[in-house]
């Protein structure tokens, strides 16, 4: 019994996607995942109904003629609607006397298949164009603890710059269209199953509704006839045609049960619905994605819901990223809205927040609003190499400063050179340069290190530019942000 419950566990999870990165939406998979599901199964449904059963069974009123042969004749060569002379709730109502051939009847399973391949083309061209793009910017950062956080979050900035950044609207766009032709297709699969129903199915579940919805008394009064048995007759005609003794033709008719349309009128009635379900939500997404395409308003909103649980509604983090969804192109927003999907929540709250401050801040906040505190090695490093610790005594006597000196200056020259080590001495010479405040130049001498973003990264960067100490690095930082 766990063994079973295990099985079905594991295929729920791979059914719904569980653990799975998210390249798409909820919609999308109503069309590639629970749309051709529906297919397969219906399928299946009526190929064990046709292979375990019996699809056809037909009768003469002569017993000459092998109810085998008969059977497979009237299966091959179709059977058609019983005359109006037949009376009840399945009778045919049609004023004209021709034969309506059920043509379809023996190519359900076949049409079903088909439909299920059918709307797996948009899933097809999707995932040719996302190429394990997303898979590859989240991983390792999908779970509920997010290990060596700060390291990755400035990997996957560099990425994002590097790889990403304004080079991604065909991307964009691409899943734009694939939602789109979802559209098309339910359309297109409206039409082709009505032309396969013999011009029955555009408003096959409105009629099967309307007829259901009637007092059983009103039905009899009225002479209603089913609409389920009007496309999907339970008993037709066959005319079987064999040679007779003298090689004349021999024509017999055959009165024939369809057993498969038990199964037929129920699953054509829920796949019209299934079909409505899908063009309402499909135009709502086309409707949702214009105005998503349009207005940049509309992209921030949606980024906002996912940061206000983190950052609240006014935060200066806020406004930066306000002022970078409004900014940025729609492949920018596509992907980043995509890794919110992936990323753990709070990794993705502060990378998007540290993005924005690094590609494009808001040039109305002061770069030190946004604090970042050092590292616990920066902060060591910080406090162990302060100028207030390589001071000396200036009181202490002349031999003993002599003898101390010469032995501290080889050991100073054994050791390598650290570039922040010139810490109280820069502050003075670059704080106007560097927007600091005196909170923030008291924080840094005290090892508390809070400074701007914008510091942070270049900090994080320093032997890049050479610099050789906290406060030069960020000096040099803010010289080459601010560069055409």
């Amino acid at each position: 019994m766990a063994a079973a419950i295990g099985i079905a566990k594991t295929a729920t999870e791979i059914f719904l996607g569980v653990g799975e990165v998210s390249i798409d939406n909820f919609t999308f998979k109503l069309y590639y995942k629970w749309t051709v599901t529906m297919f397969i199964v219906s399928s299946v449904l009526v190929s064990t109904s046709q292979f375990f059963g019996e699809p056809i069974q037909c009768e003469t009123a002569e017993d000459s003629i092998d109810d085998d042969v008969l059977n497979a004749f009237c299966w091959m060569y179709s059977s058609f609607d019983m005359p109006s002379s037949y009376t009840g709730s399945c009778a045919r109502k049609r004023v004209d006397s021709t034969h309506l051939y059920n043509t379809y009847y023996q190519w359900v399973s076949i049409f079903l298949v088909a439909q299920a391949m059918l709307f797996y083309i948009p899933r097809c061209i999707w995932i040719l164009q996302e190429g394990g793009l997303m898979g590859y910017l989240v991983k390792g950062t999908t779970g509920r603890v997010v290990e060596n956080a700060d390291e990755k979050k400035g990997n996957l900035l560099r990425n994002f710059q590097i790889h990403i950044h304004n080079k991604f609207s065909a991307y964009a766009f691409c899943f734009f269209f694939c939602e789109l032709l979802n559209v098309i297709l339910v359309i297109f699969a409206i039409f082709i199953t009505h032309k396969f129903l013999n011009n029955q199915f555009l408003t096959y579940g409105l009629d099967v509704y309307l007829y259901f919805s009637l007092p059983p008394e009103e039905r009899i009064r009225q002479e209603t006839v089913n609409p389920m048995c009007e496309v999907f007759p339970k008993i037709a005609a066959c005319d079987f045609h064999r040679y007779g003794m003298g090689g004349g033709m021999d024509n017999r008719f055959g009165i024939c049960v369809l057993g498969l349309n038990m199964i037929n009128d129920k699953v054509f009635v829920f796949i019209w619905y299934w079909y409505c379900l899908l063009i309402i939500l499909g135009v709502i997404r086309i409707i949702s994605r214009t105005s998503q395409i349009a207005s940049s308003k509309v992209r921030y909103f949606l980024m906002k819901i996912k940061m206000n649980a983190y950052f609240g509604k006014h935060n200066h983090h806020m406004r930066h990223i306000q002022h970078y969804v409004l900014n940025c192109s729609i492949g920018d927003w596509f992907v980043l809205y995509q890794m919110s999907k992936n990323l753990n929540k709070r990794f993705f709250a502060e990378f998007i927040a540290l993005t924005a401050m690094i590609v494009n801040p808001d040039p109305n906040i002061a770069p030190e609003e946004p604090e970042i505190f050092f590292s616990d090695e920066e902060i060591f490093r910080i406090k162990n190499f302060s100028s207030t610790e390589v001071s000396k005594d200036s009181d202490t006597k002349n031999g003993d400063e002599e003898e101390e000196g010469a032995e501290e200056e080889e050991e100073e020259s054994s050791k390598p050179s650290n570039p922040f080590a010139k810490v109280e001495g820069d502050i003075e010479e670059a704080s106007g340069a560097s927007c600091l405040t005196g909170k923030q130049r008291m924080l840094i001498k005290n090892g508390k290190g809070a400074i701007s973003a914008k510091h942070k990264a270049m900090v994080a960067n320093a032997q890049n530019y050479g610099c050789d100490s906290v406060i030069k690095c960020i000096h040099t930082y803010i010289e080459n942000s601010f560069k055409p």
